[in-house]
Order: C-alpha cells, then sequence, then structure tokens
C-alpha cells in the first residue's frame, strides 16, 4: 500500500506540471477571446455611430423641408 502511495505522490508533479499548462492555455485563449470581443464591440459602436449620424442628418432635413412647406 504505501509503495502504491508513493508512486502516485511520486507522478504528482508531473501530473501538476500539465494541468498547470492546460490552465496556461486556457488562461491565452481567454486573453485572446477578450480582445478579440472589444475589437468587436468597438466596431459595433462605430457602426451605431455611424447610422446614428444618418438619421440626425436624415431628420434635420426633414424638419427643413416641412419648415419650408410651412411659410
Amino acid at each position: 500500500m504505501l509503495e502504491d502511495a508513493v508512486r502516485l505522490l511520486t507522478g504528482l508533479p508531473e501530473s501538476v506540471a500539465i494541468l498547470a499548462a492546460r490552465i496556461d492555455g486556457i488562461e491565452a485563449k481567454i486573453r485572446h477571446l477578450e480582445v478579440s470581443l472589444r475589437e468587436e464591440m468597438r466596431a459595433g459602436d462605430e457602426e451605431t455611430r455611424r447610422f446614428m449620424r444618418i438619421l440626425h442628418e436624415d431628420l434635420v432635413a426633414r424638419l427643413a423641408l416641412i419648415s419650408e412647406r410651412l411659410h
């Protein structure tokens, strides 16, 4: 029994190292996904701003047309 316990404990550092490497890989993937998500959010924000500018310009033009028709 003692030999089995020692065998398990002997392999533990290698198992921990493998697990640590996997965790490092997962952390790297998460960082990459976070950067990608931030870039997509910025692009979406810019698209929203552009669309809002178009809508604003359209509204101003329509209000000017209405104003012209009233006078």
